[in-house]
């Protein structure tokens, strides 16, 4: 399990690295203001993923940035511009944050090589 307790975050880059099957989670991230941290990263590597055309079960390269902030506790900013993820307890869980980075992934559309170009109605 990858934790790192809020209060270990410095205003130097702490680094971090998650691993999950073909896929590596890594970055960075540092302490901004009281309660206000921000993680910069990378995930890389590749996930099998299916078609949303014709289904088929393909692998995808990833080399995804991401870069987002954490805020130990309740968001109190009046700035809607920041994708700020609350995290409980002050500890922050990079599994739990690589999951639902892996799953925004999974869930935007994806049609494989032999679909490209092609529409849903095309195929029925």
């Amino acid at each position: 399990m990858n934790i790192i307790p809020f209060k270990h975050l410095d205003s130097v880059p702490m680094a971090f690295e998650a691993k999950q099957s073909k896929v590596v989670f890594s970055g960075t991230i540092v302490h901004k203001k009281h309660n206000i941290a921000q993680l910069n990263g990378t995930i890389a590597g590749s996930i099998s993923i299916s078609c949303d055309i014709c289904a088929e079960v393909v692998e995808r390269a990833l080399n995804e940035e991401v870069s987002f902030y954490l805020s130990d506790g309740i968001v109190h900013e009046n700035d809607n511009e920041l994708e700020i993820v609350e995290i409980e307890n002050s500890v922050i869980d990079l599994d739990e944050l690589f999951n639902s980075e892996l799953e925004l992934i999974k869930s935007d559309y994806f049609c494989c090589s032999n679909c490209e170009g092609k529409t849903l109605e095309q195929e029925f």
